[in-house]
């Protein structure tokens, strides 16, 4: 299969997958907010990004921001990093590799050659919790 051919179908896979990913944030907000208490635990993480481009970062930071539950609250263009709010971070680690998922599906529909290798470990940094 042709690198074109597979980014094609990259890109028409992308919309479906942010959709779901849509559909499972918005209920897990709705069931939070339906049930008695909350069982959110907020948290902020700082999430080094891949993305190189002022258009890959905004479509990076929006589709957090359009995600339930998350918004991205700061931006860094060199290096490109992301503050994010998370509404359910169990785990901050969890978290950010969800994050990093997210930029994979972005780039590889905005690159042709797809989503370059994971930061390495010293690209990810620390976060902090909210009370």
């Amino acid at each position: 299969m042709t690198s074109h051919l597979r980014w094609l179908i990259r890109l028409f896979w992308f919309p479906f997958y942010y959709a779901l990913e849509v559909v499972k944030s918005s209920t897990r907000v709705a069931l939070d907010i339906l049930t008695p208490g909350s069982r959110a635990t907020p948290a902020f993480v700082e999430v080094r990004l891949r993305c190189t481009t002022d258009l890959e970062i905004t479509m990076m930071a929006n589709l957090i921001s359009l995600t339930p539950g998350t918004v991205t609250v700061a931006t860094r263009r060199r290096p490109a990093t992301l503050w994010v709010h998370g509404m359910y971070v169990d785990d901050r680690d969890s978290f950010r590799d969800e994050l990093y998922a997210m930029e994979d599906r972005l780039l590889a529909v905005t690159r042709r050659g797809g989503a370059p290798g994971r930061l390495p470990a010293s690209g990810r940094t620390t976060s902090r919790r909210t009370t």
